[in-house]
């Protein structure tokens, strides 16, 4: 069995890739959130809900203990500092791989109009998620750092990749690609280790994503 453990798991992206993970009859997965109780459903013999802290080391070596990639979906003005936690805590149990999600922008990789729009709405964060990027890359560890730009809830699974240093592709990333893209990780995890991807939808280039067109 592959164990893997979803930290924020509550959380509307993880919500996509739970299914996706669980359509792999080999993989076990542990669902690390703050109230146990709102997915307490979903205990099973492959599923495993631990309530948790990220800010308590202790909490996450408890829970990253035995797991062979971490997948964190958090955010918030806190995403370093929680992102470095979840290193420490998986240096210390022996974890290999950790999957981030950051943002797109954060190497003003977009293109010039998209990223002077994205920039004036949300350019505040961007310091954070060049900084939870920035720990992944120099963990130590395997690492994935995923940096989707507007997420939607569209049902669409299809995504492009873009590498550090390219032009990002598009302006939309649907929460629903992102589960697909783990779940692809997670049955090859040699394919996507230690890069850095934009992922984007096929066919949303532009100016802004269409909800703001």
């Amino acid at each position: 069995m592959k164990n893997v453990i979803l930290i924020g798991a509550n959380g509307s992206t993880s919500q996509e890739i739970i299914p996706r993970l669980l359509e792999q009859a080999d993989v076990k997965l542990t669902l690390f959130l703050r109230r146990a109780s709102r997915l307490q459903h979903m205990q099973s013999g492959r599923v495993n809900v631990v309530e948790g802290d990220s800010s308590s080391l202790a909490d996450l070596m408890r829970a990253i203990r035995g797991q062979e990639i971490v997948v964190s979906t958090m955010g918030g003005m806190d995403l370093g500092a929680k992102t470095a936690n979840i290193v420490q805590a998986m240096r210390e149990v022996g974890a290999r791989h950790i999957v981030v999600i950051s943002a797109g922008g954060i190497y003003g990789e977009l293109p010039p109009a998209f990223n002077a729009w994205d920039k004036s709405m949300v350019g505040q964060y961007r310091p954070i998620n060049f900084k939870t990027a920035e720990i992944a890359e120099q963990s130590g560890l395997a690492y994935t750092v995923l940096r989707p730009v507007w997420l939607t809830n569209k049902p669409t699974e299809a995504f492009q990749l873009t590498r550090k240093g390219e032009t990002y592709k598009g302006t939309e990333t649907s929460r629903a690609s992102i589960g697909r893209f783990v779940a692809e990780l997670v049955k090859n995890p040699q394919q996507y280790a230690n890069l850095n991807l934009g992922i984007s939808q096929p066919d949303t280039d532009g100016g802004r994503p269409e909800a703001y067109r």
